[in-house]
């Protein structure tokens, strides 16, 4: 039986379109997604983050433990910093992707929510005599989102008082609306942008609190299609979509994620030898495509008659006016400027790789 997010009936009161993603009923649009991320790219969107939980480390050797595992400097990590990480098999497979948040008392996790199960127990092969206990938040905890270019101003109005987060990942505890709340710097759509964390008894009333205070400075509900539109102008890979665990950490274009100087973890030895060798065979990269009709996943890239790579995700890009994807490629064929096509209802449509990300903020 699909979870029902905490904000879909609020989202349907509102004229959503509910549709069940990964097993999670949530809002996909309120009518027309190319609008919605327009409108948040000039103002600023709420997102239902239900796809986004927790795992929260406590005990006196967790930030060692994790440090071991991640690919990124967890031990650099002091409260109310975090870091962006993957979670590699001893191949250099990507298992999972995750927010790591450095708390007084603890150490945050977020993830997606398909690969939640998944990271834990591979996390907890490598448990021995290690003083950690990990804790799935994701049944206790909401998540929403406020991005766009008008997101600080809202939260300084919604959040009297709370100093809001600045540096990406950087985060800070606040109240409202008597919830409490953990808020989390994150650029994911390319533009100024927070995530929220409330209990999810508090959801509902968070959610319209922020509403209260956002809609007269320009927020607006958004849904999942329109949040695909937006990660994807960011060049923002999705574990599940873009990489999983067939795909090495450097294939699937990740290293803002690794720390190439912090020593061992899991899957170390692969990075550095891929990384002395100067390439990996295939290479996630951004196709920007000629015309406004996005390919199917799995549409096949191809260049000079032959096949090249394959898409993984793919939208309208209202910023661009143009269809865009992400997609792999084999290395000879991942620098920018490169022309390609890509296969759409049996025709080959002309493309280019493009450097990443489509979006930049101006």
């Amino acid at each position: 039986m699909p979870f029902r997010s905490p904000f879909a009936n609020l989202a349907v009161a509102r004229g959503a379109v509910i549709r069940s993603y990964e097993g999670v009923e949530l809002a996909e649009s309120y009518g027309d997604p190319r609008a919605e991320a327009t409108e948040t790219r000039l103002g600023a969107g709420l997102f239902d983050r239900a796809l986004r939980v927790g795992l929260r480390f406590t005990g006196a050797d967790r930030a060692s433990f994790l440090h071991n595992l991640l690919s990124n400097d967890v031990a650099a990590l002091r409260p109310g910093t975090g870091c962006y990480a993957t979670l590699l098999t001893r191949e250099s497979k990507v298992v999972a992707d995750a927010d790591v948040l450095c708390l007084e008392e603890a150490i945050r996790l977020q993830l997606d929510r398909h690969v939640k199960d998944k990271a834990r127990a591979h996390l907890e092969r490598f448990l021995v005599a290690d003083d950690v206990e990990i804790e799935d938040r994701s049944e206790e905890e909401a998540s929403l989102g406020v991005h766009g270019p008008r997101a600080p101003e809202i939260l300084e109005n919604a959040l009297p008082g709370c100093e809001l987060p600045r540096g990406e990942l950087e985060h800070r505890p606040a109240a409202l609306a008597g919830a409490t709340l953990l808020v989390v710097r994150n650029d994911w759509t390319g533009d100024p942008g927070f995530e929220v964390v409330t209990a999810r008894s508090d959801a509902s009333r968070v959610w319209e609190a922020i509403l209260a205070v956002g809609e007269p400075r320009g927020l607006r509900p958004v849904g999942m299609a329109a949040a695909d539109i937006l990660r994807l102008e960011a060049g923002r890979a999705r574990v599940g979509i873009d990489f999983d665990e067939t795909r090495l950490v450097l294939e699937a274009a990740l290293e803002r994620g690794i720390h190439f100087a912090k020593g061992c973890y899991l899957g170390q030895e692969i990075v550095e030898r891929a990384s002395a060798r100067g390439h990996v065979n295939r290479r996630l990269v951004g196709i920007r495509i000629d015309g406004k009709i996005p390919p199917p996943p799995h549409a096949r890239i191809l260049a000079e008659g032959s096949e090249i790579g394959q898409i993984t995700s793919a939208a309208f890009s209202p910023h661009l006016d143009a269809a865009i994807a992400l997609g792999y490629v084999k290395r000879a064929r991942a620098d920018p400027g490169t022309p390609v096509s890509v296969e759409i209802s049996g025709a080959h449509a002309p493309a280019m790789v493009v450097g990443l990300p489509f979006y930049r903020r101006t």
